[in-house]
């Protein structure tokens, strides 16, 4: 079966207090992404969006970790509440996603591994039809987070997590030891801004979004079926 011209795209995105630009750079170029996708000559394409806006500010999870997404204001609780995800995920109108992404609120840390480990953990579509991608985007390199020791201990099963999945992992952030092992996952790529800080000032959001489309869509899927990951790495559903 093919699986060219369907896709689940979740940004990752730190909403900590510098980030604003970022957020407004998706949301105006977000369309870039899809002209990318449609530039293989592939037209029809059937997308899903959505984000992690995730932050460390005092929360009830670790470090203080609160993350939302499109239909979620506590993306936590709808991810790993008692019955599994509970929550509404995913939109294809990118409208609701712009407007989505508009009403997110920028303030406190970072905890870059924990944001992603929750985007790994939306519910896909099955990796045998469609490609699944992350964007993830942060102005602070790793080091610069929250909990440093506790999400490091744990990079490696993240890794492992990432290919399990078959997840693409679109990785925006300053030079790092950490985003650098990160980068070295099979189909990952990695782009370092000049500069770093105030929201990634240096970065051309329609353009490195149309390159992302463009990568998605010449990409090609593997056989077989996923297999089965821990959810939630960092306890941050309280499950661990």
């Amino acid at each position: 079966m093919s699986t060219k011209g369907v896709a689940d795209i979740v940004f990752c995105l730190d909403a900590s207090g510098s980030m604003s630009p970022c957020f407004e750079g998706v949301r105006k170029h977000v369309t870039a992404f899809i002209e990318g996708l449609r530039s293989s000559g592939q037209m029809a394409w059937d997308l899903r969006f959505d984000y992690v806006a995730h932050r460390c500010s005092g929360g009830g999870g670790p470090f203080g970790f609160e993350a939302e997404s499109i239909f979620n204001r506590s993306l936590p609780v709808a991810l790993y509440g008692p019955q599994g995800s509970q929550g509404r995920f995913f939109t294809a109108d990118v409208e609701e996603f712009r407007r989505g992404l508009a009403s997110v609120g920028t303030h406190g840390d970072e905890a870059a591994l924990v944001g992603l480990d929750c985007a790994l953990d939306f519910p896909w579509r099955d990796a045998a039809t469609c490609h699944r991608v992350i964007i993830q985007m942060t102005d602070e390199p790793f080091e610069g987070g929250a909990g440093l020791s506790e999400q490091e201990s744990l990079l490696q099963d993240l890794i492992e997590k990432i290919q399990d999945l078959r997840v693409m992992l679109f990785l925006v952030s300053p030079d790092s030891p950490v985003f650098s092992e990160l980068a070295q996952v099979d189909r990952s790529e990695w782009t370092i801004p000049d500069s770093a800080g105030a929201g990634l000032p240096s970065v051309d959001f329609k353009q490195i979004l149309g390159a992302m489309g463009k990568s998605v869509s010449v990409s090609t899927m593997q056989g077989g079926t996923t297999k089965r990951v821990h959810r939630a790495l960092f306890g941050q559903g309280g499950t661990a």
